[in-house]
């Protein structure tokens, strides 16, 4: 301690990957087997079937459903655009959403970083019914 004062250590702050994602090459023993659709409480999904084996071993097969679909972007003059982007299908919170990725790569392997967000639109345009025709004279 010689006099010197030791410093509180500060908790790391959490962060924070709310709609932010990355995926990656599947593992030597995924493998995507089946693919259909399923019906949930009366509404139709996409799903695929992916089999794997668990750390201890355990051959398991995973149901996944499809939350949205990316396209090739063509990024012209912009580096900074997504190299895919495309609509989310939110059940959850039920509001229009896009997804953006762009292409990464570390230690030789290529990944997706992933981006969520809402859509940016126009205004919608105001309802006519609630209009003042009223002519002032």
């Amino acid at each position: 301690m010689n006099g010197e004062k030791k410093e509180k250590e500060q908790p790391m702050a959490e962060y924070d990957n709310t709609n932010r994602g990355a995926v990656f090459s599947p593992r030597d023993t995924t493998k995507m087997v089946l693919q259909g659709k399923i019906n949930l409480e009366g509404n139709d999904r996409d799903v695929i079937v992916v089999s794997d084996t668990t750390q201890a071993g355990q051959k398991i097969m995973k149901l996944y459903q499809k939350v949205g679909a990316m396209f090739t972007n063509d990024k012209g003059d912009n580096e900074n655009r997504p190299d895919f982007s495309g609509n989310i299908d939110d059940y959850a919170t039920n509001k229009d959403m896009r997804v953006s990725g762009w292409t990464k790569e570390k230690d030789g392997k290529k990944w997706l970083s992933l981006s969520v967000e809402e859509k940016r639109g126009v205004a919608p345009l105001p309802n006519v019914n609630q209009l003042d025709d009223e002519i002032p004279f």
